[in-house]
């Protein structure tokens, strides 16, 4: 005996299988967010002073305006084993590096003081860079590829201390 499933019947069935696939297209978003807290959150760009104010989620810390304008090497000039590696600012900001992990010391960092100044006072142009290394590509920091970096920046009058880590979108090859 053929059993028939009638039109009505058969809409019913496929309208249920829709809203079941979407709950859980939502559910598995919700629990697929990041959970780590402390990433910095920029909104806009340095020229706009900023952009959305919005909310920030996971304890992100909310920069008020995009302090970097731009990353060294950047895409497609040359490679880093002759160039320099870092970020470079909107003045008023300074930053540490962190490149594959390894902490860059301050005083291994090309940060260039306005004259009477300290290094360390984060008076510079806002280039903050590191390198270029010497025995590159083979050398105990930068890597053939997938190089990642993060520059903790902080604005000066606050200090390092209060530092946010941004990581350069993408990383880079040598």
């Amino acid at each position: 005996m053929d059993t028939v499933i009638s039109p009505g019947r058969q809409r019913t069935v496929i309208v249920v299988m829709v809203g079941v696939a979407f709950g859980a297209l939502i559910l598995g978003a919700m629990f697929s967010a990041p959970t780590q807290p402390g990433a910095a959150v920029l909104r806009g760009t340095a020229a706009d002073g900023g952009g959305d104010r919005g909310s920030v989620a996971n304890g992100e810390v909310e920069l008020p305006v995009n302090p970097v304008e731009g990353w060294l090497p950047a895409a497609g000039d040359g490679t880093a084993c002759s160039e320099r590696v870092g970020v470079d600012l909107i003045p008023g900001y300074a930053a540490i590096l962190t490149i594959n992990g390894l902490k860059i010391p301050l005083e291994e960092m090309n940060s260039y003081a306005a004259p009477g100044q300290t290094r360390d006072a984060g008076a510079t142009i806002g280039e903050f860079t590191w390198g270029p290394e010497e025995g590159c590509p083979f050398g105990t920091v930068l890597r053939p590829t997938n190089n990642q970096v993060i520059a903790c920046i902080y604005r000066n009058e606050e200090g390092p201390e209060n530092c946010n880590p941004i990581e350069r979108p993408g990383g880079f090859d040598l």
